[in-house]
């Protein structure tokens, strides 16, 4: 079995686009009440393009109030900072995830759908829970990290396969047997690197098999149902299914009832709906 070694992995991490990481630092200046405006523009104006993207948001349908805004400063005091956010991580996980993905034999579309679909799915399920609807947005945005980095390690290297479709093998073990390294582990790795909170990472990386972490966080158990829900609504991605399927005995884990959770569904699809609509 060939492996991808940590040095292989935090050089591909560097090759990712920076929004994921001025996403991750604009949520820590958000839970600070000594940040002001000009923290915020300042950060996010670190990436043109992430800002052109915030802007275009800001001036669509979701949000446009007949005058056009043309500086993050003028978007903000039209949308608020919890807004700002939420358009943040959709322009973030559109600029890493919109590419195709050659080893795990998925379009770019299907990767950054399901990574919204997921996103959206843990900041409506963690608001009928009372957990921390901003930390959950993060997470189920985030969840697909690692799937990048192994990408970018494997896809030129003759010596890693891609995933077969029609397999359907059961995607950490097939991750396993042909890199020595999980999705999971490698985004919890990455998240870590990048100083992002311990439990944002804990949750991604256990998210498939949430009875093996060592941490008994609710919110691990949410990500496996929000995954699901993913899943059910028709953005689910090739060899995870089986990972969702048991999804009843994750609810007590989170507070959620099954009548909330399947509540839930069609909520989250239209949340979905409306986001791509706009892109």
């Amino acid at each position: 079995m060939n492996t991808i070694s940590p040095a292989d992995l935090k050089n591909a991490a560097q090759q990712l686009p920076p929004s994921p990481r001025i996403f991750g630092k604009l949520s820590k200046l958000l839970r600070d009440s000594g940040t002001d405006l000009s923290d915020i523009t300042e950060l996010v104006n670190a990436d043109s393009a992430l800002t052109a993207s915030v802007l275009r948001l800001s001036n669509s349908a979701m949000y446009s109030i007949g005058m056009s805004v043309d500086t993050l400063d003028e978007a903000i005091n039209r949308i608020g900072f919890r807004e700002l956010f939420k358009l943040v991580g959709y322009a973030a996980s559109k600029q890493i995830f919109a590419q195709d993905n050659s080893t795990y034999n998925i379009t770019g579309s299907e990767l950054w759908e399901n990574s919204l679909a997921c996103g959206l799915g843990m900041e409506i399920l963690a608001r009928k829970t009372g957990l921390d609807d901003q930390e959950a947005y993060t997470i189920g945005l985030l969840r697909n990290m690692g799937k990048m980095v192994l990408d970018f390690c494997a896809k030129d290297d003759s010596r890693f396969p891609t995933y077969s479709k029609e397999s359907n093998l059961p995607l950490i073990d097939w991750e396993e047997a042909n890199f020595g390294v999980t999705n999971p582990t490698v985004a919890g790795f990455i998240l870590t690197s990048w100083n992002f909170p311990e439990e944002t990472s804990s949750t991604i990386q256990f998210q498939y098999q949430p009875e093996l972490s060592p941490r008994k966080l609710p919110l691990i158990h949410l990500l496996n149902l929000a995954n699901g829900v993913a899943e059910r609504i028709g953005k689910g991605l090739h060899g995870e299914s089986n990972y969702w399927e048991n999804w009843e005995e994750h609810l007590p884990r989170t507070g959620l009832s099954a009548e909330e959770f399947e509540e839930s569904v069609e909520e989250i699809e239209n949340a979905l709906s409306k986001v791509v609509s706009h892109f």
